[in-house]
């Protein structure tokens, strides 16, 4: 088979959720096209779903050395580093993110969080002043990461944390 053919049944056996299968055909297809984005970056979605987060960060670095406009593959590399905990670098793959696609409402938030998670909250709050701006309703998800996160203040009033949002 070529590489699309191994890529094509990667795609459907990650769909059918064998992951593990699923890599085993994008690894075939990445040996025959090492430098196809949307095989790495796939593969790197099976890993994420298999909380295989270092191997899904690292098939989403090599993703951007081919593609760096792919703002997709800088979301996962955020989503794979948070899941590490790695909250430092997590921040600037999901500014990098938003920074290629402005409306990228999940990335704004997830960037909230990280920022929020690392203790700055004033940054943390611009990002999520962002999403509201984007998605009015995503006020109840921001109140939820606002209490998840032990960093920072937390609200009680939230007729006033929603001006702050406005």
């Amino acid at each position: 088979m070529d590489a699309r053919a191994w890529f094509d049944k990667g795609l459907d056996l990650h769909a059918a959720g064998k992951l593990e299968e699923a890599i085993l055909a994008y690894n075939e297809a990445a040996a025959l096209a090492p430098n196809n984005t949307a095989v790495l970056h796939n593969r790197g979605l099976a890993y994420q779903n298999l909380k295989q987060h270092e191997a899904a960060a690292e098939d989403f670095r090599r993703a951007l050395v081919f593609n760096p406009k792919l703002a997709d593959a800088h979301f996962n590399l955020g989503n794979a580093l948070a899941d590490l905990n790695r909250h430092q670098e997590a921040a600037p793959a999901y500014r990098d993110a938003v920074a290629l696609r402005p409306d990228f409402l999940q990335a704004w938030h997830n960037l909230g969080e990280v920022l929020q998670a690392q203790g700055d909250l004033n940054a943390a709050m611009e990002a999520y002043k962002t999403a509201m701006r984007l998605e009015p309703g995503s006020f109840a998800r921001i109140v939820n990461s606002l209490a998840a996160h032990s960093h920072g203040r937390l609200y009680l009033d939230l007729d006033a944390l929603k001006r702050e949002l406005s």
